[in-house]
């Protein structure tokens, strides 16, 4: 089995992941090629009393996928995709990445709600929950999972679904990846292939008019017309106007999956409000959504916020605009992702998942280029974090937390109930809690001590 030693010719490579920020020193890491090789691996380090950090894409704004004094368990070589066409059904390794299962669903014109980064990991977005474009009209990434193939800390394969460990089956359908090595994912898939999509971009001197319009045609959307509003800076990118790049902008992402009158009416809207740099919205590949063509997605210095909001108002939208305004660096963005839809009326039980009724999701995303040290992520993400607190209805988003949280916060996060019961179920999966990297739960001992 692969494996990478402090002081071999590829362990700097080995431990490195997305966010260059995070520099970890781990005791080894480990490719298995097998499951018998993840449970040998996970066996050596619970016996030594040794903490095991899973990487499945190591995207995580936290840098989860790597830690100091632990084995890192790289599950990239598990990353094999198996399409059941007639049955609508996907089964991924738990080392598959985004660009890989898009590109072999659509070759069955089928699709399952995913994050649109080709180098995300499935497994961590399903296990936080996993909003996408298709959130609306599908649901979250967990909640179209129908089954997961589980090895935990004591060795034991165990097959999660709603009649087999279905206490196993809720936690891992946003608890985070508390409860041990998902090896296998098995997703309900539904059709698509065209998708009218595109972007309708404004110069930042509307900005505020033009997110107070967007929540507007939000709160008429149906469920399969996805919106999102970003404000960045603009990009070098041919279909940007060159008299706006480099400079703030405001930019509305469009993606209606079954096109009707009504969200036809609301897409003209955006499109004729105000006067657009760009209004671009066209049928397009649901591959071209998911991966626009010039895209790169490199290692970058990473920092960042998020919180469920609901309706934009006067006061929120000038506080937004004038934050995103003043970027540390030309990769900082703030995003808005509208909720709702399918994924809204999913039972405030069914999953961990917590706000199902949020309106809005903001992303802070302070990013910047490796080469850049000297942009102040941090200092950014906080005081965007404090400008937007009186407006926020909960927080963080479990796949966007950075690791600087502490127990209470993340037990904030899921709500008191949710968080119990994680604990219970980490408490008899995971009850030494090696499984720690991540959005930990704390497990909660099966018995009390015996005060004796």
């Amino acid at each position: 089995m692969p494996c990478a030693l402090p002081g071999d010719p590829g362990y700097e490579t080995a431990r490195a992941v997305w966010n260059t920020d995070v520099r970890r020193a781990p005791l080894a890491v480990v490719r298995p090629v097998t499951v018998a090789g993840v449970r040998g691996a996970v066996r050596f380090a619970a016996d030594r009393g040794l903490p095991v950090a899973v990487r499945g894409g190591g995207h995580s704004l936290a840098g989860f996928g790597t830690a100091d004094d632990a084995v890192v368990l790289d599950l990239g070589a598990l990353a094999g995709i198996d399409i059941d066409a007639r049955g609508r059904t996907l089964t991924v390794g738990g080392g598959a990445v985004w660009g890989r299962v898009d590109e072999a669903t659509q070759r069955a014109g089928l699709a399952v709600t995913g994050a649109d980064v080709p180098s995300v990991g499935v497994g961590g977005t399903t296990v936080g929950g996993g909003f996408g474009w298709l959130h609306r009209a599908a649901g979250m990434t967990c909640d179209n999972l129908l089954s997961a193939e589980v090895l935990t800390a004591a060795g034991e394969t165990l097959t999660a679904a709603p009649d087999s460990h279905s206490d196993l089956y809720w936690a891992l359908r946003g608890g985070g990846g508390n409860y041990g090595v998902v090896t296998a994912f098995r997703f309900r898939l539904r059709p698509v292939a065209t998708v009218v999509s595109g972007t309708v971009l404004h110069a930042y001197d509307r900005a505020a008019d033009v997110l107070l319009h967007y929540q507007d045609v939000c709160d008429r959307a149906p469920d399969h017309l996805a919106l999102r509003a970003t404000l960045l800076t603009a990009p070098p990118a041919p279909f940007v106007p060159p008299e706006l790049r480099g400079g703030p902008v405001v930019m509305i992402g469009v993606a209606d999956f079954a096109p009707s009158p009504a969200s036809e009416r609301l897409i003209t809207e955006l499109r004729g409000f105000g006067t657009p740099a760009v209004a671009d919205v066209r049928p397009r590949p649901y591959l071209e959504l998911q991966q626009p063509p010039g895209r790169t997605v490199e290692a970058m210095r990473a920092h960042g916020h998020s919180a469920f909001l609901g309706r934009l108002d006067e006061r929120l939208v000038k506080v937004l605009v004038e934050t995103a305004g003043q970027p540390p660096s030309p990769l900082a963005m703030i995003q808005l992702q509208l909720l709702g839809g399918v994924a809204g009326r999913v039972p405030a039980d069914a999953t961990p998942v917590p706000l199902r009724d949020a309106v809005q999701l903001l992303g802070v995303n302070a990013l910047a280029a490796r080469q850049n040290r000297t942009a102040g992520l941090a200092g950014w993400t906080k005081a965007a974090a404090d400008a937007v607190r009186p407006y926020v209805r909960g927080g963080p988003y479990v796949n966007f937390v950075t690791g600087d949280e502490t127990a209470e916060q993340i037990r904030t996060a899921y709500g008191a109930d949710t968080y119990d019961r994680l604990a219970a179920v980490k408490g008899v999966h995971d009850p030494e809690n090696v499984f720690r990297f991540n959005a930990n739960i704390v497990p909660r001992p099966l018995r009390p001590p015996n005060p004796n």
